[in-house]
């Protein structure tokens, strides 16, 4: 190799470590241009958080879990327009975040942010809540009632409940009424019953009623309608009282017993085959009316299936509170053999014919319709009905038949 090469070679050769060392010297200190205020030392963010939805405020909750030095928390919301701060104690464990922050109706965004002691801060945790008010509030509306019964069998009002929609958050029904030992009671219902049931309800006392709502799954707080105004139930003493009579069970197409009305042995006068009795009950004209009769005779036997009836009852019991009470009965069709009396009687049960004078009251039977007055002077258990006795023969007219409607009110 000619010299004028060598020193070519060995000069680029020189040129290009300089070249290489300036520019690894560069690279290894370009870092420290974003370092001129010391090391990023971030502090732990706040975990699990979630924003809980309520009346003109938010509730938040989350967790500090990894970063021990963690010594505040700062809220912002609203595009930082608003904020608060908290002191945090940390403990060797996890430790929770609760706070309740008052805040003006509509959807809120958040972000939140934990400090250490030296002011390091985490990275921004964002999160969405609701607060809902007066707005929300008045566009509640209250779940319709249809109809609201007092039945005094049982001493027991149902309240029908119209529908609802229930997207709108409604949750229950709140009713308030006076029991019969004169206590308010509060009773909650879930709103997807078609009805509720108020025991122990005082008769001539009003209730009043209100829904209940919760907005979002997240809500905390629970929001109300406006009581309705007080609602009078009405009172209902005596059930299955309208022609045609609901009946229980049939024997065939005639005979059979009604529903709700009680009727003792001596009215199921009727026995099948099998041996089973009926009684109370006749269809006539393909419908049903009460009744008591007594020897009719079956034409294809030796010996009548009605049998005479001796202190034969058809009978309700009720609870009635002091005062006048009057039983309308319509469309009596009694043949000319026999007695029938309409009695109302305290306790569970009638009297016989011969404790008639135990009664609080009784009137016979004799026209098409009857008009029976009583008056109640203490609370209580109350039966009312008919008292049969009808000893007859197939001609001599030993039969007793209800086929209109029946009323029983408080005057």
């Amino acid at each position: 190799m000619k010299v004028a090469h060598i020193k070519t070679f060995f000069i680029m050769s020189l040129l290009s470590m300089a070249m290489l060392s300036f520019l690894c010297c560069s690279k290894s200190d370009d870092y420290k241009k974003y370092l001129e205020g010391g090391e990023i030392s971030y502090t732990g963010k706040i975990d699990s958080v979630k924003v809980f939805s309520g009346k003109e405020r938010v509730y938040i909750t989350g967790l500090f879990m990894a970063d021990p030095k963690v010594d505040r928390l700062k809220i912002y919301w609203d595009n930082r327009q608003d904020s608060t701060e908290l002191k945090i104690n940390r403990t060797a464990g996890v430790d929770t975040l609760k706070i309740s922050l008052k805040i003006s109706e509509g959807v809120h965004n958040f972000e939140l942010i934990t400090y250490d002691a030296q002011g390091n801060k985490s990275l921004s945790v964002f999160k969405t809540g609701v607060s809902y008010g007066e707005r929300f509030s008045s566009g509640l509306i209250n779940r319709p009632m249809y109809a609201v019964d007092y039945f005094a069998g049982d001493q027991k009002t149902t309240v029908n409940w119209g529908g609802i929609d229930l997207t709108s958050g409604a949750q229950f029904t709140e009713v308030e009424y006076t029991n019969t030992s004169g206590k308010l009671i509060i009773q909650r219902d879930s709103i997807k019953l078609g009805k509720s049931i108020l025991s122990d309800f005082l008769p001539g006392k009003p209730l009043r009623y209100r829904t209940l709502f919760v907005p979002d799954s997240l809500s905390i707080d629970t929001f109300y309608t406006n009581y309705s105004a007080n609602i009078s139930p009405k009172e209902v003493y005596l059930k299955n009282m309208n022609f045609p009579f609901e009946t229980s069970e049939m024997a065939g197409d005639r005979w059979g017993t009604p529903a709700v009305w009680m009727v003792n042995d001596a009215a199921k006068n009727f026995k099948t085959a099998d041996g089973k009795y009926y009684g109370g009950i006749e269809i006539r004209d393909k419908k049903a009316c009460l009744s008591l009769e007594a020897g009719w005779w079956q034409w294809a036997s030796p010996s009548p299936n009605l049998a005479p009836i001796v202190n034969g009852k058809i009978y309700q019991t009720t609870n009635l509170q002091p005062g006048k009470y009057r039983f309308t009965v319509s469309k009596i069709d009694k043949g000319s053999a026999g007695v029938v009396h309409l009695i109302a009687a305290k306790g569970n049960t009638l009297p016989d014919q011969s404790a008639l004078n135990t009664a609080i009251g009784f009137q016979t039977l004799s026209g098409s319709n009857a008009i029976f007055e009583f008056t109640v002077t203490e609370a209580g258990p109350v039966t009312l009905g008919f008292l049969g006795n009808m000893n007859g023969t197939a001609s001599d007219g030993s039969y007793f038949k209800v086929s209109g409607n029946m009323i029983f009110e408080k005057l």
